[in-house]
């Protein structure tokens, strides 16, 4: 009874085993990957098939085989767990690319509106010079027409200066 008990769960193992599989074939996105689970795939319904024709036909005259019945639910649990390692691993490489492909779009944004600012700045800033550049070229017209103002304004403060000097030391004088 212990024997055929194992080999129900065996058959268990290899179902959970074989519907891993599909999916991880699903998965896969290169040819060769998808190639080669299909051929672990073809194994295992190879397996299950050979274990139920065991149980069907040969469990009868192997009844006292417990070395067998050993063998084939090892056999099973062990390709479940590699299928369930495997299975795991690619779905964590699998969101781990996409996480990656996202963080890459969004520095590739970053990079070009980086870039569209950069330009910006050039254009303003060439804009600004040609802006300063016409303002020295306007304050020189007007401190060219300013000059000859500014001279007679100067002079004439300055004669004010002296004559202001010239009545402060004439009463000196007269006392």
């Amino acid at each position: 009874m212990f024997t055929i008990v194992l080999i129900f769960l065996s058959l268990v193992f290899l179902a959970y085993s074989i519907f891993l599989c599909k999916k991880m074939i699903n998965v896969f996105t290169r040819p060769v990957h998808r190639r080669a689970g299909h051929i672990i795939m073809s194994l295992m319904i190879i397996f299950f098939i050979g274990y139920i024709l065991y149980v069907v036909f040969g469990y009868g005259y192997l009844f006292t085989n417990f070395l067998a019945t050993m063998l084939f639910f090892l056999t099973a649990f062990f390709i479940m767990l590699v299928i369930q390692l495997n299975h795991s691993l690619i779905i964590g490489l699998t969101m781990k690319t996409l996480e990656l492909k996202e963080f890459s779009e969004k520095l590739s944004n970053e990079t070009q509106s980086l870039s569209s600012n950069k330009e910006q700045l050039v254009k303003i800033k060439s804009m600004l010079e040609a802006k300063n550049k016409e303002m020295e070229v306007t304050l020189k017209k007007l401190y060219s027409f300013a000059k000859p103002y500014l001279a007679k304004r100067d002079a004439h403060e300055q004669a004010r200066q002296e004559n202001a000097e010239q009545r402060t030391d004439k009463p000196s004088e007269k006392k």
